[in-house]
C-alpha cells in the first residue's frame, strides 16, 4: 500500500490592515497546498488552535506592531507555539520591520519552496 502524505495545511491569518499588493499565498496551487484563509477572523490564536496547521501565515498588512503581536501571542500558546510563522507583506517599509521573523517570502514559488521546507 502506498502512504500518500495529505497536503500541507496552511492558515492564513492577518491583522485587520488589508495589504495593497495580493499577497503571494492567494497564488498557491490548491493541489499542492490546502490553504484556509481565516485574514477576517478576529482572533487568530483561537484560529489556529482549532485548525492546529501544518503552518501559519500572517498577512501583516501595513501593520507590523498588530503582526508581531499576533506572532508572539501564537508563539506563547502551548498548543501553537511549535506551528512555524511566516509573516507576510506586500509594504516594503513593513517587510524591512519584520526582519526580525524567522522566513520572509516574496513570491508564490519562494513561498511554496518554504513551506515545503519548514513541513517536511
Amino acid at each position: 500500500m502506498i502512504n500518500v502524505r495529505p497536503p500541507p495545511v496552511v492558515l492564513v491569518l492577518g491583522t485587520g490592515t488589508p495589504t495593497p499588493i495580493p499577497p503571494p499565498f492567494s497564488q498557491l496551487s490548491a493541489t499542492s497546498f490546502r490553504v484556509v484563509d481565516q485574514r477576517h477572523r478576529a482572533d487568530g490564536v483561537a484560529a489556529a488552535r482549532a485548525l492546529h496547521p501544518d503552518i501559519v501565515l500572517i498577512d501583516v498588512g501595513r501593520n507590523p506592531t498588530q503582526g508581531l503581536d499576533l506572532c508572539r501571542a501564537l508563539q506563547a500558546e502551548p498548543e501553537t507555539r511549535t506551528i512555524p510563522l511566516i509573516a507576510v507583506t506586500g509594504d516594503i517599509d513593513v517587510g524591512h520591520f519584520m526582519m526580525t521573523m524567522r522566513v520572509r517570502a516574496c513570491s508564490a514559488e519562494a513561498l511554496a519552496h518554504e513551506i515545503n521546507r519548514l513541513t517536511s
